[in-house]
């Protein structure tokens, strides 16, 4: 196991030269439903990792080539019970999309400042 200098977080994943730029405690939707765990924005890719209990209801960690992603935004939740009912979206998420147009989608504290981190990191800038 190594540690990130720059955030002093403890990952295995990390390739040579790759850092982490922020860990996110960031529940990732699938089929409607959230599993907990955290989302790693390094110099190279988005890696999300579940937590252990969510491991054990089938989550599997994944991650994303920064030059696969398209955007990084805001998701916003339902607006009406029924589109709230629907999506399951009582709050704003953020939003991955991919060159394929595929959305990951992620709960997280400060849903914009997290997308704006992506495209920072996308960019080059962070």
């Amino acid at each position: 196991m190594s540690e990130d200098a720059a955030t002093g977080v403890r990952v295995t994943f990390l390739r040579p030269g790759e850092r982490v730029c922020e860990r996110l405690v960031a529940n990732h939707i699938r089929d409607r439903r959230p599993y907990d765990g955290y989302l790693y924005v390094t110099t190279e890719r988005l890696v999300w990792v579940p937590w252990p209990l969510a491991q054990t209801q089938g989550a599997v960690s994944f991650e994303i080539p920064l030059p696969e992603v398209r955007v990084a935004d805001v998701a916003e939740r339902g607006s009406t019970w029924r589109e709230r009912w629907h999506d399951k979206s009582l709050r704003d998420r953020l939003r991955i999309t991919r060159l394929s147009g595929e959305a990951e989608l992620f709960v997280v504290w400060h849903p914009q400042k997290a997308a704006d981190l992506v495209e920072q990191v996308r960019r080059g800038i962070a």
